[in-house]
């Protein structure tokens, strides 16, 4: 299997964290995500991803970050429940911050078979009549390079490339199913002449071995730190609409829904994401985190 493998996601600069392990503790607060996705909305065995994430600086000094997540991507016949631990270590400038990271991944691989339909009923690969369980271990570095007006990262996730074999409880049977490297780069701009608003602006890249390059812009406009909207252009695929809402100044709820341009839209209604975060300012220094720092949120 060379193909996507990953769990995706519209609002991959609110979910960066699952791309990046050097994005732990950048944010210098308790951040904890759900998020649920329904994709292809419509279309049989379309994919549907729920997970958990939780990160945080432990350190005083604000030198080491740590968390990890939780995912469970169905796709058909097949699911995968894959639990992270992340850890970075962050390079302090006077003007921004450089953050290195580090990740560990354990993946359990289920297929059942009873869901698939093959041409060939002897195929050598393929129990139809059992559920197959297998597990997988990885790593993923990256870094990232940031202060409040812009940000770069670069990761590299499937490291081990590791294989491993499904059906293995029926002896005519020798499925193998292959993790493949993952390569994720982002850049964003932000913008405002107004304490009152700030503009949100990022480009995304994904590149996965035997898949087509993911290309992706987002523009989010937040307003008074509490609203925001957005859409993004999704090279060949998608059109994305997005808002949000952030109460107490502790929780915020984002929705973003796709509106297929590819040919799947003849069969699909499209895509629905929503997310649900809660943060705690752990660290009471952010007014002299950067030399010429001139937004206080989005931190």
């Amino acid at each position: 299997m060379l193909a996507q493998q990953l769990p995706f996601y519209s609002q991959y600069r609110s979910n960066y964290f699952m791309f990046n392990p050097a994005i732990a503790g950048t944010k210098q607060s308790v951040d904890a995500r759900m998020n649920y996705r329904m994709q292809w909305v419509g279309y049989d065995g379309a994919p549907t991803t729920a997970s958990a994430s939780f990160h945080s600086r432990f350190t005083k000094e604000g030198t080491f970050g740590l968390g990890g997540f939780v995912t469970r991507d169905q796709v058909g016949p097949s699911q995968q429940n894959t639990y992270n631990l992340s850890g970075a270590y962050h390079l302090h400038f006077p003007d921004v911050e450089l953050s290195v990271g580090l990740a560990a991944y354990i993946t359990q691989y289920t297929i059942n078979g009873s869901k698939m339909t093959i041409r060939d009923v002897q195929d050598p690969s393929i129990n139809q009549y059992a559920t197959t369980n297998a597990w997988a271990k990885n790593v993923g570095a990256g870094f990232y390079l940031y202060n409040d007006r812009f940000n770069i990262g670069l990761s590299a996730l499937n490291y081990l490339q590791p294989e491993v074999g499904v059906f293995r409880e029926d002896s005519t049977k020798k499925g193998i199913v292959k993790f493949v490297n993952s390569a994720n780069f982002i850049v964003g701009y932000n913008y405002s002449a107004s304490e009152n608003y700030l503009c949100e602006n990022t480009f995304y890249a994904n590149y996965v071995v035997g898949a087509p390059i993911m290309l992706d812009y987002t523009f989010r406009f937040h307003y008074k730190q509490k609203v925001f909207i957005g859409g993004s252009i999704r090279l060949r695929d998608a059109l994305v609409l997005h808002a949000g809402y952030t109460f107490y100044k502790r929780l915020q709820v984002s929705y973003s829904y796709d509106l297929l341009v590819s040919n799947i839209r003849n069969y699909s209604g499209g895509s629905h994401e929503i997310m649900l975060v809660f943060f705690h300012d752990v660290h009471t220094n952010k007014k002299n985190r950067f030399l010429r720092q001139k937004y206080q949120n989005l931190l």
